[in-house]
């Protein structure tokens, strides 16, 4: 099964702070970073002034390793253990369904698997061990 797990941070507001604090402390490189605003209407999220800043997505490389990080979505309370989960990054739109049901199996979904702008097929999980997951899909080239 070819599949990339990434860790990936999920903080409350302060994305922006941190991805700038690892800049500095471990020379981070910024490989991508998006914002709330970048993405109008995924997942059926209103973009407002106040929450236009959140950081969507970033994408850092600190020495041999990568790490990703964003900000909860608006809505989304933090809960104990979710502020570090891991990204499971797959080719296909089928391998996506079959790890997510089979993560899903004992576990409990937190968002559905479903196609956004940005992948075929992505969704959150947690499984039966209370380890929390984000599946999704590459573009197609």
């Amino acid at each position: 099964m070819d599949i990339v797990i990434t860790p990936y941070l999920m903080l409350d507001g302060r994305a922006q702070e941190a991805i700038q604090f690892y800049q500095e402390l471990f020379g981070a490189e910024i490989i991508g970073q998006e914002y709330l605003r970048d993405w109008p209407g995924e997942m059926g999220i209103e973009v407002t002034p106040e929450n236009e800043g959140r950081v969507m997505h970033a994408h850092l490389k600190i020495g041999n390793s990568e790490i990703m990080l964003a900000d909860y979505l608006p809505g989304q309370t933090p809960q104990p253990g979710s502020s570090i989960n891991l990204m499971i990054v797959v080719k296909d739109a089928e391998t996506a369904r079959k790890l997510f049901s089979l993560l899903q199996n004992g576990g409990k979904e937190i968002m559905p698997l479903q196609e956004t702008g940005f992948s075929p097929a992505t969704g959150q999980v947690i499984d039966k061990f209370g380890i929390e997951w984000q599946i999704v899909t590459d573009q197609p080239s």
